[in-house]
């Protein structure tokens, strides 16, 4: 699921709207994006095409894209980088 999410943020991150797009903050956003995403594992990465492949429908890639969406949102909303000036060791939003 990780690769399939970065490779789908990749693709849309221009149009996700984000107000900073630093490193940490792309991290967030696949950081959550992921926390609210099935897990879906193997065991052999020859295997990886069949879970690939689950995303070819588009309509259950257009739900891993709302997901994306909706954190860009919520890290765009409260960033917990340097340009926002939070520290650094504050708790962020993936805990809380």
């Amino acid at each position: 699921m990780e690769q399939i999410m970065i490779d789908l943020f990749d693709e849309y991150r221009d149009r996700l709207g984000m107000k900073c797009t630093c490193s940490r903050c792309q991290s967030d956003v696949l950081a959550l994006a992921l926390n609210k995403t099935p897990p879906r594992y193997i065991s052999q990465q020859d295997k990886a095409a069949y879970v690939k492949a689950e995303f070819v429908d588009k309509q259950e890639m257009t739900t891993l894209l709302v997901k994306l969406a909706e954190c860009s949102k919520i890290v765009s909303d409260q960033p917990y980088c340097r340009k926002s000036g939070v520290a650094e060791n504050s708790v962020p939003y993936l805990y809380r």
